[in-house]
């Protein structure tokens, strides 16, 4: 099976090409403003890269957010729009789950992780994960919290807040840095080697090696119908004129898209 892999819900890019549990590409891509005139481009030089065409994906997964409201509503649109056109199955997954099973592939000796995105506002998209197989579970689920909140329950939820692999671009506004560290950290002393990176994760070459777990893509596979972005709050637009314009969830009675083309005549 031919897995690619999209996360454009940071300006942090990544975009990768598996099949059967063996990377074939991966591509970070740092993107200053849109995607929108950028993503086709990447993925077809991704494929070309590797000797494969766009006909031949079967599944593509998704970062579905939380991140930039552009670049959710940008990757999630063009997935769910390849998924239909190719008949290839498509499957999503939170954009932290994502962060978490990279951080947790590169740190083995680590059991739990914590991914943390800048949302901006003085706020964190975050959320706690365990290992689980060549996949992550949820602890705490993600949400959108000030630092200090979020520290708390990171704190009540993990007693040693010094065993978990932390990253993500919202890493020093979680932990404070220097001076401001937060006083559990500083019990080790300072300097002290953590497993902390601010960087973004390798999320979609994650994503495309975990996707040939057919358990996994059970449990993540969507139709293009059914699928909306996970936002986690409202955007700026939004609250400045009062409005709530989240998708409404779809109606669950929409069968899962299983690639089947449009019959003759169909409308």
């Amino acid at each position: 099976m031919l897995i690619l892999a999209i996360d454009t819900a940071t300006p942090n890019g990544r975009f990768a090409l598996a099949a059967d549990g063996r990377l074939l590409a991966y591509q970070p891509y740092n993107v200053t403003g849109s995607y929108a005139d950028r993503l086709l481009p990447l993925i077809e030089n991704l494929l070309a890269g590797a000797g494969r065409r766009l006909a031949e994906v079967e599944l593509i997964a998704v970062a579905d957010g939380p991140g930039s409201f552009t670049g959710v509503r940008i990757g999630v649109a063009t997935a769910k729009t390849l998924a239909w056109a190719l008949g290839a199955q498509l499957a999503a997954v939170s954009t932290l789950a994502a962060m978490a099973a990279d951080l947790l592939q590169a740190h083995p000796e680590r059991e739990t992780a914590v991914p943390v995105l800048d949302a901006r506002r003085g706020e964190l998209f975050a959320a706690v994960y365990r290992r689980a197989g060549g996949w992550v579970a949820e602890l705490h689920a993600p949400a959108c919290l000030p630092p200090d909140a979020w520290w708390e329950r990171l704190a009540a939820l993990v007693p040693d807040v010094e065993r978990p692999v932390f990253g993500g671009d919202g890493l020093a506004l979680l932990v404070r840095q220097d001076e401001a560290l937060r006083p559990a950290l500083t019990a080790l002393g300072l300097p002290a080697p953590r497993a902390w990176s601010a960087a973004h994760p390798a999320t979609a070459r994650a994503m495309a090696l975990a996707m040939a777990d057919p358990d996994l893509r059970s449990r993540t596979v969507r139709s293009p119908f059914a699928l909306v972005p996970r936002y986690l709050r409202g955007a700026d637009a939004e609250l400045i004129r009062h409005l709530d314009a989240t998708p409404v969830a779809p109606d669950q009675r929409v069968d899962i898209h299983i690639g089947r083309p449009p019959q003759e005549g169909a409308p």
